[in-house]
């Protein structure tokens, strides 16, 4: 006999559903990198790939940018190429300030990235990115009547998603949010959950009425290392799972929840630390001598501090008394402690100074108990002369006069901390008398046809040709400083601690067959110099910028490659 079977289906109407239904997926959100440290970012990248996301988004300044030559914008997306080169999972850019500053270089973004990928929205399971450009037309802030009606077409479009996401490079909602509020509202009418930025080198998360709003920094300089206080390298891993949105910020101190410090902290904070300042000592020479120090440590918060200062260093051969100390500093107060130095002889790379570290403890705006560590570090700065002259100096950029001939200079600056020359010499030389303080500047320049000399408009970016930068600091504060600068068409840009172009200066210039040169003549009573006496003393600097080579910069006295910039690198300027 035939066996028969009876085969049942069992429907299971709920479960099905939730198998054709159910999305989840993680991606990763970078901040800036602009390869300001990149031994960081390239370690971020490997770790990303390790955690096997399904994409990655940058939130923007990828690159340095800043300049108007196209050439170099594309040798810097190929270098930035070559970082991402482990990443195997979809990349999505977003233009940042330093990607498209001008319009000369929007177009090797677009040859890197895509002609659609200016401002752009793609779709990943049942969620919806949106990724804005806050910098058209060289315009910083601002999302063009173009872009915003997209926008608004974009959002009707995809208004059924689950989720949306969006990326700008700025945080317009921390600095101006009645800027940022016709924004803030027209999300409010979507499925908008998350908000990425980047730009002001922090970490700050937010919600504001039901919407995330994260700041984000994975590599960007900072002044301050702290993750308490919204100051450290992260990047932030989104989980999507159907209707729940996790979030972790990931960074070599650890991971943390979106909401591990509150909104604003890295303002809070801002009271209690204080930036790494130096101690400037005398040349390291070919024999032991002792020198006396003093270090002013200031509070500026409104409670009493205590705070532990101690001497670190390497080689024991150098010596200190006291080698450390424990102080108690007023609210608003400050107080200046001695140190007597032991300086052994022989040569020291800079960064091998010892430091004086200065440690204190505060508690954060939610009560957590945190460290600041302020450092000193030893310095021997360069030293240059400016000299009297009654000659009549002729602004023609040639440097004819006999005053010019007569005097000694700088006679090249350097690329790196190790005081390694650049292989094109600057000769920089400073003359003075009862009004102006005049500098002249002549660089080699094997090829002068290949000048950069791009910079125009009412903010020209003149240290994205190539360019002469002087820095000034009058009364030797190592805070606030004067800066000047001109390319080699005499196109200039300058500031000082009242802003851009604080007041008016000449400055003439000159290409010969194989250098350019340029002469300066700055009023006293621009920089609030009343007049200059033998024996005056001022924080001086000198940058150069030169576009055909590799590394562009050099320094006199060695700054870090990027802003902020260090016045308390600078060197020492006196007068005879």
């Amino acid at each position: 006999m035939k066996k028969k079977y009876l085969i049942i289906f069992v429907f299971i109407p709920s479960l099905f559903i939730t198998q054709l239904t159910a999305q989840k997926f993680k991606f990763i959100v970078w901040g800036d990198s602009q390869f300001q440290n990149p031994e960081v970012f390239e370690n971020i990248v490997r770790e990303t790939e390790l955690l096997s996301p399904d994409f990655v988004l940058h939130v923007g300044d990828m690159i340095h940018g800043y300049t108007y030559n196209i050439d170099i914008a594309r040798k810097q997306w190929v270098h930035f190429k070559e970082q991402i080169k482990p990443l195997s999972v979809p990349f999505y850019p977003t233009p940042g300030n330093h990607d498209v500053t001008t319009k000369e270089i929007e177009p090797a973004y677009i040859e890197a990235w895509g002609e659609d990928k200016l401002y752009y929205s793609f779709n990943y399971e049942n969620s919806h990115f949106i990724v804005l450009n806050a910098f058209t037309e060289q315009e910083f802030y601002t999302i063009s009547e173009e872009e915003y009606k997209w926008l608004i077409e974009d959002l009707d479009d995809t208004k059924n998603c689950k989720n949306i996401f969006i990326s700008i490079h700025p945080p317009m909602y921390m600095t101006d949010f009645n800027l940022w509020e016709k924004y803030h509202q027209l999300f409010l009418k979507y499925p908008v959950k998350a908000i990425f930025t980047g730009h002001s080198h922090v970490y700050d998360y937010r919600n504001i009425d039901g919407i995330d709003y994260f700041c984000l920094n994975s590599s960007g300089n900072m002044n301050i290392y702290n993750p308490l206080a919204g100051r450290f390298h992260h990047y932030l891993q989104v989980s999507v799972d159907e209707n729940e949105i996790n979030y972790a910020v990931i960074s070599k101190d650890g991971i943390f929840s979106k909401d591990f410090i509150p909104p604003d902290e890295y303002k809070f904070s801002s009271q209690y630390f204080e930036e790494n300042g130096v101690i400037i000592i005398p040349t390291v020479t070919d024999k032991n001598y002792d020198t006396t120090v003093f270090v002013t440590i200031r509070n500026y918060s409104k409670e009493k501090r205590i705070y532990n200062l101690l001497w670190e260093t390497e080689n024991f051969d150098w010596d200190f008394e006291p080698w450390g100390k424990t102080i108690e500093i007023e609210p608003k107060g400050e107080l200046k402690n001695e140190f007597t130095i032991t300086i052994p002889q022989g040569k020291f790379n800079r960064a091998n100074y010892p430091k004086l570290s200065v440690k204190s403890k505060y508690l954060t705006s939610n009560k957590l108990e945190n460290y600041t560590e302020q450092c000193f570090y030893l310095f021997s700065p360069p030293v240059t002369y400016g000299y009297f002259t009654d000659e009549n100096i002729e602004l023609d950029g040639k440097l004819y006069e006999a005053s010019w001939s007569n005097v000694s200079g700088i006679e090249n600056l350097f690329i790196d901390f190790n005081k390694t020359p650049a292989n094109e010499k600057t000769q920089v030389k400073i003359l003075y008398d009862k009004k102006f303080i005049y500098v002249g500047i002549v660089g080699e320049e094997p090829n002068v046809d290949g000048l950069s000399a791009f910079a125009y408009g009412d903010i020209p970016l003149v240290f994205g040709d190539d360019d002469f930068e002087l820095f000034f600091d009058t009364d030797f504060s190592k805070v606030s400083f004067y800066r000047l600068m001109v390319n080699s068409l005499g196109t200039i840009l300058c500031s000082g601690p009242a802003g851009l172009f604080p007041f008016d200066f000449e400055v003439a210039t000159f290409i010969g067959e194989d250098y350019w040169s340029a002469e300066f003549k700055i009023p006293l009573d621009g920089m609030n110099v009343k007049s200059i006496k033998v024996g005056d003393t001022w924080g001086f600097n000198v940058r150069r910028h030169r576009q055909q080579a590799e590394p562009n910069q050099s320094d006199w006295s060695k700054m870090q490659t990027h802003p902020p910039y260090e016045p308390q690198y600078f060197g020492i300027l006196k007068f005879k």
